[in-house]
């Protein structure tokens, strides 16, 4: 049975420097050296629950004797995601699928140890992607939720890097909260409120 997780899907995690890949993507198949710099792509095949959080910050001034307070512009926060997607698995290959989903989420939020190429390179800058409202959106992975529940059916399936076998449930939610980072450089020389307004940034990651 073919399966929609390796086919690109209106909403999509992206790690583009490839420093992460663990067969998320098919066309990348073989041995590991050879796709090693690949971009790797998580796919949501089933359509997940996006949730954006924007917020401003103010000071608040009170003065002696008054009715009402006054509140100066501090800073604007950087936007959050929280993503709720479902995972099912139907078969061996999406159980595998969604396992190594799951042990890529949470390597892309650790920076690389002494026994790795480069120790002390912290975690990649993702870019998420859905139904054309964001494009490239460079974010970070804050937080990461996969329960294995009791009540449900699993599926057998083989471990990509060894002989051993897991379990995975037919029926998974992942929640994913992404906050949104822009380099100091990309702000300084791309970003405007007119041309944020106009959607001319939208291409640029900016939401």
């Amino acid at each position: 049975m073919a399966t929609p997780y390796y086919t690109k899907q209106p909403v999509y995690l992206e790690e583009p420097s490839g420093r992460f890949n663990n067969s998320l993507t098919n066309e990348y198949e073989g041995p590991r050296n050879q796709y090693a710099k690949a971009p790797t792509r998580l796919n949501f095949p089933f359509t997940p629950t996006i949730s954006v959080i924007q917020s401003a910050n103010y000071n608040e001034y009170s003065f002696d004797h008054s009715n009402f307070q006054q509140r100066a512009f501090q800073s604007h926060a950087n936007m959050d995601l929280n993503i709720t997607a479902p995972m099912l698995v139907r078969s061996e290959a999406e159980a595998e699928y969604v396992n190594n989903a799951a042990l890529w989420l949470r390597s892309t939020m650790k920076m690389e140890w002494a026994n790795d190429d480069n120790p002390g390179q912290p975690p990649p800058i993702l870019r998420f992607n859905a139904h054309g409202i964001y494009e490239d959106v460079p974010c970070v992975i804050r937080d990461f939720t996969w329960n294995l529940d009791s009540d449900i059916d699993y599926v057998e399936t083989g471990y990509t890097y060894s002989d051993k076998t897991v379990r995975v449930p037919v029926m998974n939610t992942f929640v994913i909260s992404l906050s949104v980072t822009y380099s100091p450089k990309s702000i300084r020389e791309n970003f405007s409120v007119k041309d944020y307004l106009a959607g001319k940034l939208k291409d640029q990651g900016y939401v």
